[in-house]
């Protein structure tokens, strides 16, 4: 059985050339998608980020001063007892022979703040925590059909959109309190089509991918200039308004960037 393909609005394709495919498919099931639906391209959706998480810490005058000769022994344990040794440091112990040179932490501070009035160095540093989110990405439509049979497209684009970010439910005693389990929501794949062409999966790409992604929120509005307006003698709406968030389901590292995958510019192509 092929895929649901809806679109939005129905000249994409051949009056609008540049337009976002999303494609559902079911929790960690490759193959035929099960839904696929083409919208143009809003003014949000070409926006993305990438984030990295630092912290600051103190890590104080001997861990501090650790540093700075670890650093001296182009970060060789091996080198740093060797260099401690050419020093006169006791061998066997990086921390004790470390002690001797910077004294212990209270009594440093207090030294050189009553003798120099001066504050011990804290040995202030930005540390690194990783990746700290995985990356979502918004997309608002306007959708304003032309006539009854368009809206009825429309709304089963939002209906498909709803059920597909929903997980599925089998078991339990009633809807209310369900004791069964729940099957996982879709998985979408997401692509932009510039000109007619999908843009590429490699160092070419002039501007970013985005990754198998997981639908987050859909938001909906069927107000039109603040009055709720249908199409004569239905109940089909005149304009409907859809917000979605995306959240992407691999963490973003920089081979993804500097490889083959397309997921941001690289310089000389």
């Amino acid at each position: 059985m092929g895929a649901t393909y809806l679109e939005y609005p129905s000249t994409i394709g051949a009056g609008i050339n540049h337009w976002i495919s999303f494609e559902s498919f079911k929790f960690k099931e490759a193959g035929t998608p099960n839904l696929n639906i083409a919208l143009y391209i809003p003014p949000d959706a070409l926006s993305t980020s990438y984030k990295s998480a630092y912290e600051s810490q103190a890590l104080g005058q001997m861990a501090g001063r650790a540093l700075e000769e670890l650093e001296a022994a182009g970060g060789s344990v091996s080198r740093l007892k060797a260099n401690l040794l050419a020093k006169g440091a006791a061998a066997g112990s990086v921390i004790t022979s470390l002690a001797a040179i910077a004294g212990t932490e209270g009594a440093a501070k207090t030294i050189m703040q009553q003798s120099k009035g001066a504050v011990v160095n804290p040995y202030i540093v930005a540390a690194y925590k990783g990746p700290s989110d995985l990356r979502e990405h918004k997309f608002s439509f306007k959708m304003m059909p032309e006539d009854e049979n368009e809206s009825k497209t429309c709304v089963k684009i939002v209906n498909e959109f709803k059920a597909a970010m929903l997980p599925s439910h089998k078991g339990g005693n009633n809807q209310t309190a369900p004791s069964g389990l729940f099957g996982y929501p879709d998985e979408f794949v997401i692509t932009y089509y510039i000109n007619g062409d999908p843009l590429p999966n490699d160092a070419t790409n002039p501007m970013f991918n985005i990754g198998k992604s997981v639908l987050t929120s859909c938001e909906m509005s069927y107000t039109t200039q603040d009055l709720p307006v249908f199409f004569e003698g239905t109940q089909y709406p005149v304009s409907i308004g859809m917000s979605l968030t995306f959240m992407e389901l691999d963490i973003m590292i920089r081979e993804r960037i500097t490889g083959h995958e397309g997921f941001g510019i690289v310089g000389g192509h």
